[in-house]
């Protein structure tokens, strides 16, 4: 028997609430393992609704649209519905299905990625939760020891760890800020060291003018700075000197606090391992990952340099104000 060829007169049949519906079937019974039997049925049951609804349809409007030169047996009308619907609605489906999965995916991504950052967030205000009651203690510390032997010294220290503090509190959050405010951080520490060691301390700088915007980790150059005076500097009867210098080497900033101090230990763990190295390494690695190191070695002819290399990145006019 060969079935009646559909007569197409302006009209087909109304595709646009079928897709609607396999989208919205899609989305609400979408294909998993656990469900597969009853989701499979439930599609199965939607595509005969397609079917038997299109052939219905047909015959409804067959007066007013005019499907078929003659109008045949309701059934032969049900099977050219299945020839001409089942396929494209099978196809629907799938598509409605793929497109669902595809958002399912992309949905879970983005949860993972804010998850990640929030993550990564949480540890870095964690860190920063540890640095500034450490920094504070050893700022403490040095005022502490000038209270009875110079008032007057230890007055203007605490004048200069307000200042610290301001800083600090100054940064609102970010984990990143200018060489150029990491240094007006870094300044009131050096004014509290000075006053404490007074002429035996001498501070020389290296910066070009190109790193001046250049974007470092907040308060990464204070442990460095502490670290070069306590274990370098301190053990000295004579005077000591550190150097901070900053320059670019390609696509890295590099940034060096030398000391003329007592050196590493020749055995042994090396020195600067304590909560600044270690905060500060643990910041740099949820920073930037590997594109960022920070190494404690020996200098020539005596002393230690901390190297500190973070990525370039020139901080844009708005942060740089």
């Amino acid at each position: 028997m060969r079935l009646p060829t559909l007569v197409a007169n302006g009209s087909s049949p109304p595709w646009v609430p079928i897709t609607v519906m396999c989208l919205r079937l899609a989305e609400r019974v979408p294909l998993t393992r656990a469900r597969l039997r009853s989701t499979l049925g439930c599609h199965a049951g939607a595509l005969a609704l397609v079917v038997l609804g299109s052939a219905v349809f047909v015959v409804l409007t067959q007066d007013l649209i005019g499907w078929y030169g003659q109008l045949p047996h309701l059934r032969e009308v049900l099977a050219q519905s299945v020839v001409n619907n089942l396929l494209p609605s099978i196809l629907l489906t799938a598509g409605a299905h793929a497109l669902g999965l595809a958002r399912r995916a992309q949905v879970r991504q983005r949860r993972a990625d804010q998850l990640q950052t929030q993550l990564a967030e949480a540890r870095l205000q964690a860190l920063a939760s540890q640095l500034r009651p450490h920094f504070l203690f050893n700022a403490l510390n040095a005022v502490a020891t000038l209270v009875h032997s110079d008032p007057d010294a230890a007055e203007r220290m605490l004048a200069r760890l307000g200042d610290l503090l301001r800083h600090s509190l100054d940064s609102h959050g970010r984990q990143e800020v200018t060489l150029r405010e990491e240094l007006e951080a870094l300044a009131p520490y050096l004014d509290i060291e000075r006053t404490r060691f007074g002429p035996r301390l001498e501070v020389d700088w290296k910066l070009a003018p190109e790193v001046m915007d250049a974007r470092v980790p907040f308060l990464a150059l204070q442990p460095l700075v502490e670290n070069a005076i306590r274990h370098g500097l301190a053990p000295r009867a004579g005077p000591g000197r550190i150097e901070i210098s900053a320059e670019r080497e390609g696509d890295a900033l590099h940034l060096h606090v030398r000391d003329n101090g007592v050196g590493p230990p020749a055995r042994g763990p090396a020195r600067g391992g304590g909560v600044g190295l270690t905060n500060l390494r643990a910041r740099l690695a949820t920073l930037y990952g590997p594109r960022a190191a920070l190494e404690l070695k020996s200098a020539t002819p005596r002393g230690a340099v901390a190297e500190l290399r973070v990525p370039w990145v020139r901080a844009t006019s708005s942060e740089a104000a």
